[in-house]
């Protein structure tokens, strides 16, 4: 009997090992196939639509996105930029008038008014390049709103792990404390020799460190909880979320090459193109020679006076031409830049989606066979432990490795968690997924 119950007590440590093991590795072995990415690793499928999140998720960030500072700049930053196309709107030159009196001999009074021409077309220039803007100022407000609610979620995970991290790290500086109790009790008694009194101090004192430095971790995470949402968790009277969500399955968007020019990224860096293009013409319609158009009338003495003049600049000494070289070859510049902002969209996508889909699929076992099995095998020790058959040490040695397996699988909920965000965040859907639109439309 003895015999069984020992073979039955190694079997459940190798299969704690073992997934404990399985679990912390699996990070490594993402980062390891991200390395080895290409195309052909990843199945492009038709273009879905992400189902929703929870509405509790939902509402949450309903709550919290509109009044977040970070929010209210983007909007500022929006509004400042459109502003900016109504002053490109307005007419280059404004009329002078000109008053000039002269009483010699001769009493002179002359009054007249002059208009320069905007003979190159200044201001239209000016008004596309301010249009082009208003474009990126919108695609780059939409991208700025989908890193703060990715910021948002992952602040959110982020704190509500570490919380969990803590209370299984106090769970289990309890429980290797009751251990060592038992372990000087049992020395008292004779039963352990010193040697393994030692170790169950070590043990021990292993434990109370780790639990000070997971602690400390948790109150970091809570501190940046606070600066981020503005409050400490659970204040002014909202509901934190549960994050733990049935992750989905995704692929890359179909029509990848068309999909990526659709996204806030590159809509931006293709206003900016389009804007830098249109500097040229800028450039050119300032080289032009705007005219300037006077008319004066007045009176000498008795007799009347009538004037016009026009004034011609010459661009002699400074023709422009090297302002005009110069808008060509930032224009160049931009072009090349947004080319291989293209290229790493595209690449960014493929990593991100393969990167999920491996986590997810590890999460997935994990849900089908790591927590059901730790479950049996909890109970089945708790029943060994009450009839008698296991002793109290070993009963708290499989804890411990229970505890840790426990451990891994939430850094593993995290990581998927975030891996789904980051997924989200380089496909823009990030809003889709949480219903958004009429704050995603502004």
């Amino acid at each position: 009997m003895r015999l069984s119950i020992c073979i039955i007590e190694e079997g459940f440590r190798i299969m704690l090992f073992m997934q404990q093991r399985f679990i912390r590795l699996v990070v490594f072995v993402v980062l390891a196939f991200n390395v080895m990415l290409s195309g052909n690793h990843v199945l492009a499928a038709g273009d879905q639509n992400v189902k929703a999140a929870p509405e509790d998720i939902q509402g949450f960030i309903r709550r919290v996105l509109p009044n977040h500072p970070r929010f209210i700049a983007a909007q500022a930053k929006l509004d400042s930029v459109k502003a900016n196309l109504n002053a490109a709107e307005q007419a280059i030159y404004n009329p002078e008038l000109e008053l000039e009196t002269e009483n010699t001999d001769i009493r002179t009074t002359t009054l007249g008014i002059s208009q320069t021409i905007d003979w190159g077309d200044q201001r239209g220039a000016k008004t596309q390049i301010a249009k082009h803007q208003v474009d990126a100022a919108q695609a780059r407000f939409q991208q700025e709103r989908q890193l703060l609610i990715q910021d948002l979620l992952i602040t959110l995970s982020d704190y509500q792990n570490k919380t969990r991290l803590a209370e299984l790290s106090n769970q289990r500086s309890k429980l290797m404390q009751e251990f060592y109790t038992l372990a000087r009790k049992k020395h008292a008694a004779g039963d352990i020799n010193q040697v393994e009194l030692v170790l169950a101090q070590l043990a021990y004192n292993e434990t109370v460190l780790n639990n000070a430095t997971i602690v400390a971790e948790q109150v970091a995470a809570e501190q940046t909880f606070i600066a981020v949402f503005g409050q400490a968790p659970g204040a002014g009277g909202y509901h934190l979320p549960d994050i733990a969500i049935a992750f989905q399955e995704v692929n890359v968007p179909a029509d990848l090459d068309v999909y990526i020019l659709t996204l806030p990224q590159m809509r931006m860096v293709r206003a900016n193109v389009a804007a830098s293009k249109t500097t040229i013409a800028l450039r050119e319609s300032e080289s032009s020679a705007d005219p300037t158009i006077a008319i004066r009338g007045g009176k000498e003495d008795e007799e009347s006076l009538a004037g016009l003049t026009l004034t011609i600049p010459l661009n002699v000494r400074n023709n422009f031409t090297a302002e005009i070289e110069a808008a060509r070859k930032a224009y160049l510049q931009t072009e090349q830049l947004a080319q291989q902002a293209y290229r790493d969209l595209k690449s960014d996508i493929a990593s991100r989606t393969r990167q999920y889909q491996l986590i997810q699929q590890a999460w997935q076992q994990w849900l089908s066979t790591g927590k059901v099995s730790m479950d049996r095998q909890l109970k089945l020790l708790k029943r060994l432990w009450q009839a008698g058959d296991l002793s109290t040490t070993d009963y708290l040695v499989q804890i411990k490795q229970n505890l840790d397996t426990q451990s891994a699988g939430i850094e593993l909920q995290s990581t998927v968690w975030s891996s789904w965000l980051h997924w989200l965040g380089a496909t823009a859907k990030i809003e889709s997924w949480l219903q958004l639109n009429d704050i995603r439309n502004q």
